[in-house]
C-alpha cells in the first residue's frame, strides 16, 4: 500500500439525500446529496479543510484515484489564493545558555597540565549532548578525539531540532535530527585556553525515533527534512559525483499531473511527460521528463526515473515517484519544490573559514568526508572551523561560531576558583510566512495567523498526505473526509454501510455520495464503485466538478 499519497482539501456539503444521474465529460455517475456544492467549498480561504481516506487493502487504482483529487487540489490550493492568504516576513529573535563547566574546580576531566584538552558538547536536547560526550566516537579527521575526556553542557535552548526527518512519508520512519556544537578546548595556563584550528565543529545529526545512543544515528538522504543554522531545509542532493550536498526551502509538496505545470518564484515546473516500460525483470518503470521554464523558455530538463532532482533558476525539484492512472492515460509525480537552495561542496568553504563536511558513521566512529560514496553511512552534516588558532582566551572571550552561536569562558567574578565555558546564542533570523503555514525557526515554530492591510501573492502551499482508514475514525475525525472506494476496500464507507448511509455493492455504478454530519459531525463525501475502474471514474467526475 502506498502510503505517500498526498490528501487534499475541503467541504461542507448540506442537502438531502436524494439520487440523481450526473453525466460530467464521459463519465455517467450517480450523484447522491449535493456534490456540487461540496465540490465549491474544497478550498476554504486558500486552505484544504479535509482528509482523503484510502482503504489499507486498496488496490493500487484505489491509490491513483486518490492521487487524481489531490493533484486537482493541490493547485486550487496554489491558484485560489487571495489578498487574504498573502505572505509576510517576520523577525524572530532568541537567546539562551548551555550549562556552564569550570576549567578550574570540576574535576570530571583532568585540566591540570599545559598541552591538556577536552571535547564540550551541547544540542538542542541534552540526551543527545549527552550521547556524544565521548571522544572514543570521534574519528582523527573530525580533530575532536580530546586526549583528556569529553564533557555535555547539555541543552542550548535555541539550538534547532526536527522531531520528523520524513514529513512527507517517504521513509515510512519518524527520524529525529539535532543540532549539535561541539569545541576542544586546550589549556595553555590557569587563566588562558585556546580553540585551534580544526578543532570546533558545528553539527547536524539524525538518530532514529527516541533512540538516544550513539547506536541510534541513522541515515540521512534527499528527501529528508533536517535543520540548517536554525530553520528547517529539505535534503535535495547528496551527489556522489560532485561531492556537494544541497539543501532547499520547502514551498509545495503534492502531486503534479502530466501536462500541468506549477508556478513558483517566476518559474513554471512543468510534468512533460510519464512514460512506463518494463524492465528486464517484468517490472513497470516510469520516466519522467520534467521541465522548468521561465518566460516560456526551458532553462533545464530532465528525463530519468525517480527518485530524482532537477535544479535550475534557484529552485530544486526532487520526483520521489511516479505512476499512471488506470486507463494509462496519464501520469502523476510526488514532487516537493524548494527554492533559497544551499550548495555546500564538501571540503571547501561555506562561508570564509568553515569547511563543508559529510558525517558519516565507520567503524563505530564518526568520521568527516569530503569525498562521498553511496555505501557511505552519512548520518549528518558538519561545519568545521578551518581559521586561526583562537588563542589567549580569557574570562569574557568569546569565539563565534558560524555567526550563530559563540562558545564562552566566563569567571563569574570569581577569578582565583572560577573559569566556566559555556556555549550561548543570541540570534534574530528573518522568515518569510504564508497566511495559516507555519516554520521551524531557532528551535520555535512560528504560525502567520492574518495580515492586517495589502497582502502579496504567496509563492506556494504544502498539500497535506492522506491517511489510511486504519488512521482516522468517524467518532474521532475533526475534518470532513473523501472516502476513496466502497465498503470492500474502504472500513469507513463499510462502517457507512452498515449504518445504512449508503448502498453501494459490487455491481454499482460510479457513484458520489454525500453523508451530512455522520464524521463526528462533519460531512463525509464517498467515491466510489463497484471495482476499481468505476470507483477512478468516480474520482474522474469529482475533479472535473473542481
Amino acid at each position: 500500500m502506498v502510503r505517500s499519497i498526498v490528501k487534499a482539501g475541503a467541504i461542507i456539503a448540506g442537502s438531502t439525500m436524494l439520487a440523481s444521474a450526473m453525466a460530467t465529460g464521459v463519465f455517467a455517475i450517480e450523484q447522491i446529496g449535493d456534490v456540487e456544492d461540496f465540490s465549491k467549498k474544497v478550498v476554504v480561504d486558500g486552505n484544504s479543510n479535509v482528509d482523503i481516506v484510502v482503504g489499507s487493502n486498496a488496490k493500487a487504482g484505489d491509490v491513483i484515484s486518490a492521487a487524481e483529487i489531490t493533484a486537482k487540489i493541490g493547485n486550487l490550493l496554489y491558484t485560489e489564493q487571495s489578498s487574504e492568504t498573502g505572505s509576510a516576513k517576520l523577525s524572530i529573535k532568541a537567546a539562551s545558555e548551555s550549562d556552564d563547566y569550570n576549567l578550574l574546580g570540576n574535576t570530571k576531566v583532568a585540566l591540570s597540565a599545559t598541552g591538556d584538552n577536552a571535547l564540550f558538547v551541547a544540542s538542542a536536547d541534552d540526551d543527545y549532548a549527552d550521547t556524544l560526550a565521548n571522544t572514543a566516537y570521534f574519528g582523527d579527521d573530525t580533530d575532536l578525539d580530546a586526549k583528556d575526556g569529553a564533557v555535555s553542557l547539555g541543552r542550548l535552548s535555541t539550538l534547532a531540532e526536527v522531531k520528523d526527518t520524513d514529513p512527507f512519508d517517504w521513509f515510512n520512519n519518524d527520524d529525529d535530527a539535532y543540532e549539535f556544537l561541539m569545541a576542544r578546548l586546550t589549556k595553555e595556563s590557569n587563566d588562558k585556553w585556546a580553540v585551534k584550528e580544526n578543532e570546533l565543529s558545528y553539527a547536524v545529526l539524525s538518530f532514529k525515533d527516541d533512540n538516544e545512543t550513539f547506536d541510534g544515528l541513522t541515515s540521512l538522504c534527499p528527501g529528508k527534512e533536517i535543520p540548517f543554522l536554525g530553520e528547517d531545509y529539505i535534503i535535495m542532493g547528496m551527489s556522489c559525483d560532485k561531492d556537494k550536498i544541497t539543501l532547499g526551502k520547502e514551498v509545495f509538496q503534492g502531486v503534479i499531473k502530466e501536462g500541468d505545470t506549477y508556478s513558483v518564484n517566476g518559474l513554471d515546473v512543468k510534468v512533460d511527460s510519464v512514460l512506463v516500460s518494463t524492465d528486464s525483470s517484468g517490472n513497470e518503470e516510469y520516466k519522467i521528463s520534467l521541465k522548468i521554464l521561465k518566460d516560456g523558455k526551458v532553462i533545464a530538463e530532465k528525463f530519468d526515473t525517480a527518485p530524482t532532482n532537477l535544479m535550475a533558476g534557484g529552485i530544486g525539484v526532487r520526483m520521489f515517484r511516479a505512476w499512471k492512472d488506470v486507463s494509462n492515460e496519464y501520469g502523476f509525480v510526488e514532487v516537493v519544490i524548494t527554492d533559497k537552495l544551499v550548495g555546500m561542496p564538501l571540503g571547501e568553504e561555506y562561508i570564509p573559514d568553515w569547511e563543508a563536511y559529510a558525517v558519516a558513521k565507520k567503524s563505530g566512529k564518526l568520521v568527516y568526508l569530503d569525498d562521498i560514496e553511496k555505501s557511505d553511512y552519512k548520518v549528518g552534516i558538519a561545519l568545521k572551523y578551518v581559521g586561526d588558532d583562537k588563542d589567549s582566551l580569557s574570562s569574557g572571550k568569546e569565539v563565534d561560531i558560524l555567526n550563530y552561536a559563540s562558545l564562552k569562558l566566563d569567571d563569574d567574578d570569581n577569578k582565583a576558583t572560577t573559569l566556566n565555558v559555556l556555549f550561548k546564542m543570541n540570534n534574530e533570523k528573518d522568515v518569510e510566512l504564508n497566511v495559516g503555514s507555519k516554520a521551524g525557526v531557532l528551535n520555535s515554530e512560528i504560525t502567520l495567523e492574518s495580515i492586517e492591510g495589502s497582502a502579496i501573492q504567496p509563492k506556494g502551499i504544502k498539500t497535506p498526505l492522506a491517511v489510511l482508514d486504519s488512521e482516522v475514525s468517524l467518532d474521532s475525525a475533526n475534518k470532513n473526509l473523501i472516502l476513496i472506494g466502497g465498503p470492500v476496500v474502504n472500513a469507513l464507507s463499510k462502517e457507512l454501510s452498515s449504518m445504512s448511509k449508503i448502498d453501494i455493492t459490487t455491481n454499482s455504478d460510479a457513484t458520489l455520495a454525500v453523508v451530512n454530519g455522520v464524521a463526528n459531525g462533519n460531512d463525509v463525501l464517498v467515491v466510489a464503485g463497484g471495482d476499481t475502474e468505476t470507483t477512478n471514474e468516480a474520482a474522474k467526475a469529482f475533479v472535473e466538478l473542481l
